[in-house]
């Protein structure tokens, strides 16, 4: 049997536990040996419930839970920088001491291209090879098969490796930036029309008028389409992820400022993400992930009655 392939996870979130599972059900060719550290590891008993399901997930998966983001990077092949993007270049700080040449930091945080430059440049100090990944669709239900956009120096030589771990990507370029910089751009509208799209439901459940308004909005942007099954997904989406989405739309809007774009759009899905976030919707729903965009719709009016009571 070959050697075990060595990776390591900063960050083990939503994206590295769907990673994991998909190498694990997949049964590739060559075994794998998974390390990854949280900051959630170290969390304080204000967040004890996330702090222990992040730990069962890594037993339930096989994976070795570091006692720093050195002991998790250090002999691994790939490293896979998953973390808020407001961590992105924490977590590469604290990974430099665990890394050093023939190592591949592949940072696949929704942050704005000139931070991917900025962590590029950290990694390089230690010899290792950086790459830009850009996650282009949400991870759940293709796991490892998620569509991935890469560029970077040399990225072409990570090719082996990523194909062996079963992974669907394109290569963009070899300048780091350009793949994220593709996330970016397309995020104002995929992030946007979520937003819009939660916005309009609420207000149609608001005024009871949901069953004449959603199908109206089907036939004229989407001929037809199924808009219900549209809004429960992007209603799901928010509720759900709106912190992280949020804080990746701050790096959308942060794009845009760069290249000299007002982020008018950009800035509006922020602070409706985070408002939503805010509002604790998903609390209302007792740890399940909601999936009906009314249900999410009539919880959000009723955190907002709660809030304007008070």
């Amino acid at each position: 049997m070959s050697a075990a392939m060595k990776i390591a996870f900063i960050g083990f979130g939503e994206a590295a536990q769907a990673f994991t599972r998909g190498w694990r059900e997949a049964g590739l060719a060559r075994p794998l040996a998974v390390a990854a550290y949280d900051i959630l590891f170290d969390a304080g008993a204000d967040a004890a419930a996330n702090k222990r399901a992040v730990r069962e997930a890594c037993d339930a998966l096989e994976v070795r839970a570091a006692a720093d983001a050195c002991d998790a990077v250090a002999g691994a092949e790939l490293v896979f920088s998953a973390v808020t993007a407001e961590q992105q270049l924490a977590a590469a700080r604290s990974a430099l001491d665990g890394l050093g040449a023939g190592q591949r930091y592949c940072d696949i945080n929704s942050v704005a291209p000139f931070r991917k430059v900025e962590a590029a440049a950290l990694i390089a100090q230690r010899g290792a090879q950086y790459v830009d990944m850009a996650v282009m669709d949400p991870v759940l239900p293709k796991l490892h098969r998620t569509p991935l956009l890469l560029s970077g120096v040399n990225v072409a030589q990570a090719v082996p490796q990523l194909e062996a771990l079963g992974l669907q990507f394109e290569i963009v370029s070899e300048r780091v930036g350009d793949a994220s910089t593709l996330k970016m751009i397309r995020s104002v509208a995929i992030k946007g029309f979520e937003s819009v799209t939660m916005e309009c439901v609420a207000a149609a459940v608001k005024l009871g008028i949901d069953a004449r308004v959603l199908p109206s909005v089907g036939r004229t942007l989407f001929r037809h389409a199924d808009i219900d099954n549209l809004a429960n997904h992007v209603s799901e989406r928010v509720a759900v992820h709106g912190r992280r989405r949020a804080a990746e739309m701050r790096e959308v809007a942060a794009t845009l400022e760069h290249i000299g774009l007002p982020p008018f759009m950009a800035q509006a899905t922020a602070a409706h993400q985070q408002w939503v976030t805010d509002l604790g919707v998903r609390n209302a729903f007792s740890g399940e992930v909601p999936k009906d965009a009314r249900a999410i719709a009539r919880a959000l009016l009723a955190c907002l009655d709660e809030k304007q009571e008070k």
